[in-house]
């Protein structure tokens, strides 16, 4: 029976966009929807990381530790302009659980396990060393430090916009803020999926793929997802503040976190806690911003952070597979692709990494083309499409416009011109609606432009952004008026009011 698509990909986050980008440009028909916006879950929630999970060394997740670090080799060539080195400093403390001989055999294995990379080997400080570099550092037990390489995303959402932008330019289909409601099947197989947006309609295809993340049990009949919430706060500048990223392990629970320079501010982070409700309504708890700050303060005590202080938080549910014996902290980060015992051509994508999504990609499609004739995946090798062309932009006066646009801040300079006497600014909102399938002003700043993460939130540049798709993209001042009021209630989330306490 001929379908509408060779393959349907329910979510777009970084794994279905990944699975998106990786089947297009083999040639099959594909079909990616998401019931909100693209990376607007869990994607958007990390402490974005591209890293090989140091702390997987004692779990003994060597394979997951060697992918990663390969996927981060791959990042940093196929997307530079995202995914640059990050240098990490650890403060080893005679009172820390692990000690000078075990973090330096860990930085070993790390190292040994990236063999082949482009970045810097680590290296170990004496306590004069560590302080010159961390002069607001507690000195209190102190007694040396490791310094390591990984690697950033600034904004992720941006990673994932660039794969679901290259599925398109191969031929995917994208519909956002179509909400998947029923798998529709016939006999051991699924025939398609039954979608509502303003109306119920149906699509077909040969391949189904469950990558909805913290969302995939809503559309299955058994358990796979156990997800843990990480929560993160966004401070200004403190006194003492790093100015590279630091690796510290938390003194109350001893549980690792990070304090890292990000978007002019800082970012601190993370939690893992158990979460059972409903993920669209995951926020930041009050004991979360607490224990993010006081740890913060323990770290470098000149810092004076209090919850008054901290601009914003942000939280997401981790879709790591279901178990109920194991600690939060020791739950694999692995992915899993999940068949289904009832039907033949359906794929549950379980747990995975920002860091390891264009291989779980991989896989996932070698996975349903097997046997048919469809090429090899050449994700890793073909640039996104902000690194296509990409020179060396580091002193350019578009700074901004390119470590979020890339190659493709070109087309945002040329659209200003095109649209007259209009600023970079009001080019970048049209620009995000007509050329990167934003539909709302909550799409656009926060998962295109990037304005919502500044420190005030985007809150100062709201009417100018209102009044920019008045006059270009034909909105009404009603729609102008509600748009406005939508992007308000969405990043009310990212203000922690102490309405959800630990268990």
């Amino acid at each position: 029976m001929k379908t509408d698509y060779d393959v349907i990909v329910i979510g777009a986050g970084i794994n279905g966009a990944g699975i998106a980008r990786d089947a297009a440009m083999r040639g099959l028909k594909v079909l990616l929807v998401d019931k909100g916006d693209v990376g607007g879950g869990t994607s958007a929630a990390s402490t974005r990381l591209i890293h090989g999970g140091l702390r997987y060394l004692e779990q003994f997740e060597f394979g997951l530790v060697r992918e990663s670090l390969t996927e981060r080799e791959t990042l940093l060539r196929i997307a530079p302009h995202l995914v640059r080195p990050l240098p990490i400093t650890i403060p080893i403390y005679k009172q820390g659980r692990r000690g000078r001989a075990a973090i330096r055999a860990g930085m070993i294995a790390y190292d040994l396990l990236s063999w082949g990379k482009s970045l810097p080997r680590h290296r170990m400080q004496s306590v004069r060393e560590t302080l010159k570099q961390l002069p607001g550092l507690n000195r209190e037990g102190l007694v040396g430090s490791a310094v390591y390489y990984d690697a950033q995303v600034e904004f992720a959402e941006r990673l994932v916009v660039e794969n679901v932008l290259a599925a398109v330019e191969a031929g995917a289909t994208v519909r956002t803020y179509t909400r998947v409601t029923k798998l529709l099947s016939e006999g051991q197989r699924v025939a398609g999926v039954q979608v509502n947006t303003d109306q119920t309609d149906t699509f077909t295809a040969e391949f189904v793929i469950n990558a909805a993340g913290p969302w995939v049990d809503e559309l299955q009949d058994q358990q796979l997802i156990g997800g843990t919430k990480g929560s993160h706060i966004v401070v200004a500048p403190f006194a003492g503040a790093p100015e590279t990223a630091i690796y510290l392990e938390a003194i109350s629970d001893g549980r690792p976190f990070f304090v890292i320079p990000w978007n002019g501010n800082y970012l601190i982070g993370t939690t893992d806690v158990r979460f059972e409700d409903d993920p669209d309504r995951v926020c930041s708890a009050r004991w979360e911003v607490d224990y993010l700050v006081a740890e913060t303060n323990r770290a470098f005590p000149d810092a004076g952070l209090n919850r008054e202080r901290v601009l914003y938080t942000y939280s997401g549910v981790r879709p790591l597979p279901f178990t109920t014996s194991e600690a939060e902290r020791n739950i694999t980060r692995r992915h899993f692709l999940r068949e289904h015992p009832r039907f033949k051509n359906l794929i549950s994508v379980v747990g995975g990494k920002l860091t390891t999504y264009r291989s779980l990609a991989e896989e996932c499609v070698d996975q349903f083309v097997r046997g048919k004739n469809f090429a090899r995946s050449t994700t890793a090798e073909v640039p996104l499409p902000g690194a296509v062309n990409l020179v060396d932009y580091s002193s350019n006066p578009c700074e901004r416009l390119l470590r979020i646009y890339g190659s493709r801040a070109k087309q945002v300079v040329e659209l200003a011109n095109r649209l007259g006497d209009a600023d970079t600014f009001t080019a970048e909102i049209v620009f995000a609606f007509e050329h990167e399938f934003a539909k709302t002003l909550a799409d656009c700043f926060l998962r295109r432009t990037m304005i919502g993460l500044n420190a005030d939130r985007g809150l100062s540049d709201l009417q100018a952004a209102a009044d920019a798709g008045k006059r270009f993209l034909g909105w009404s001042r009603e729609r102008a008026v509600r748009e406005i009021e939508n992007y308000r209630n969405e990043i009310s989330r990212m203000i922690c009011d102490g309405s959800h306490q630990r268990q």
